[in-house]
Formats: structure tokens, C-alpha cells, sequence
């Protein structure tokens, strides 16, 4: 489910992304290919932390890590940090300046 839950945000951050291009008119095919890329990679971090935990069933080296849940934990916290910034860039009255005043990137809440 966990797994489910991250690809989940990960297609919001990319509708909101491209709903923000948009709206600013400065969609790219180059840009998105590049994002697109990113999440790719995102995609394969999260299955590799699956495959180390299923290797770890069959091969006892002593000790179990959890990794997959942390590197899901991660990508979602990417994904609604960028949400945040792509829907306060379609709708910048949507954040309350205080919220906004942890991201760098919506400045001094003019988003």
C-alpha cells in the first residue's frame, strides 16, 4: 500500500506541475521530459529499497534493515513540498503567509 500511496504523490506533483506550467505558459517538452527523468528515478529508489528488504528474507546476513518505508517516507515528503510549491504558484492566495514562509521558493508570499 505504502508503495501505492508514493506513486500517488508523485502523479499529483507531476498534474500539478504541469498545471502550473501552463497557467505561467512557459510549458516545455524538454522540461518535462527532465522532470519526468527525475521521477523515473524516484520509481527505481523505491524499488530497490523493496528489493534489498525481499533479498533480506532470503539471505540472513545477521541483520534486517528496513529501507523501503524510509525511502518511500522521503519521496513523499519531496512530492508535497513540491505540490505545495506548484499550487501556490497556481493559486498563490491558497497559503497562508506562515506556511509559506518555509519555502524558499514562494518567496515572501507573492508565490
Amino acid at each position: 500500500m505504502v508503495y501505492l500511496i508514493t506513486v500517488s504523490f508523485i502523479v499529483l506533483d507531476i498534474l500539478t506541475g504541469v498545471i502550473k506550467a501552463f497557467k505561467e505558459k512557459n510549458y516545455t517538452s524538454s522540461l518535462m521530459r527532465e522532470g519526468l527523468y527525475h521521477k523515473i528515478g524516484s520509481i527505481l529508489c523505491m524499488g530497490f529499497g523493496a528489493l534489498i528488504e525481499f533479498t533480506q528474507t532470503l539471505v540472513d546476513i545477521g541483520v534486517h534493515v528496513p529501507i523501503a518505508i524510509p525511502i518511500c517516507a522521503y519521496i513523499i515528503l519531496m512530492e508535497i513540498g513540491s505540490v505545495i510549491e506548484n499550487v501556490c504558484a497556481i493559486n498563490p492566495e491558497i497559503l497562508p503567509a506562515k506556511i509559506k514562509s518555509y519555502f524558499s521558493k514562494l518567496g515572501d508570499g507573492e508565490g
